[in-house]
């Protein structure tokens, strides 16, 4: 007969989850952010239909969560500006993590374009550097100098896209597929965010093409410790075959 599945754990194996349900939650995390423009033809280039681009900025993000409900590990990503309907927001078309259970878990859950990297964020002297390295590749490398107060208001976030997309399990058979909003928080502690100066560079891989959001012009940089939380999205499209 085997378990009922009102017995099942939120997530597989379902007599062991590997992660549990939403809200996730990360206090104190260390977090570096690089505001820059690119030609919005590039963002075009890296987003699923049916969303499109609301502006050219890009925020390259790498991080550092010392404690979660996923453990402890390092995320990177590079959010673009994008809109859908009546909808506004950012999407995350390179998204990387050195630990299997956020990875498993943005990826079942919201869709989250996820794989595994290493990454590193460090502060030297005035600066802090974040490289993000896959396959032998440098493939985002950022530098921030802290100079002045900031506030979060100054990067262009929003509500989260995220694709979920499951292929067939059967020759022949269909994807599942949904395009997911979701309304994340992050609030930089009291007194502990800064910007300045920033620069970014993003080596060519074709495992992990970060170069076609290409920098055009880098706004700033920025470092803080950050408390956020991620909560269950809500699917605003459906796509079908």
């Amino acid at each position: 007969m085997g378990i009922p599945k009102e017995k099942w754990g939120f997530s597989i194996p379902i007599v062991a989850p590997l992660y549990p349900k939403p809200p996730i939650i990360w206090p104190g995390a260390e977090v570096q952010l690089i505001l820059y423009e690119t030609d919005e033809e590039n963002v075009d280039k890296v987003i699923p239909e049916p969303l499109e681009p609301s502006g050219n900025k890009v925020i390259a993000w790498i991080s550092h969560f010392p404690v979660s409900t996923q453990g402890r590990f390092y995320e990177a990503a590079l959010y673009v500006q994008v809109k859908f309907d009546k909808y506004k927001g950012i999407y995350e078309p390179f998204l990387y993590v050195t630990n299997e259970v956020p990875l498993t878990g943005g990826r079942e859950i919201w869709g989250y374009q996820k794989k595994l990297a290493n990454i590193s964020l460090s502060l030297e002297r005035e600066y802090v550097k974040g490289v993000v390295e896959r396959a032998g590749v440098k493939i985002m490398e950022a530098i921030t100098v802290l100079e002045r107060p900031a506030k979060i208001e100054e990067l262009p976030f929003g509500p989260i896209f995220s694709l979920k997309y499951f292929p067939p399990a059967e020759e022949g058979g269909k994807p599942f597929a949904q395009l997911v909003l979701t309304e994340g928080k992050l609030q930089p502690r009291p007194g502990q965010f800064f910007g300045g100066r920033g620069s970014i560079r993003l080596e060519r891989s074709e495992i992990d093409p970060t170069y076609i959001l290409e920098p055009k012009r880098v706004i700033a940089g920025y470092f803080g410790i950050f408390d956020a939380e991620l909560p269950f999205g809500k699917v605003v499209y459906e796509y079908k075959w």
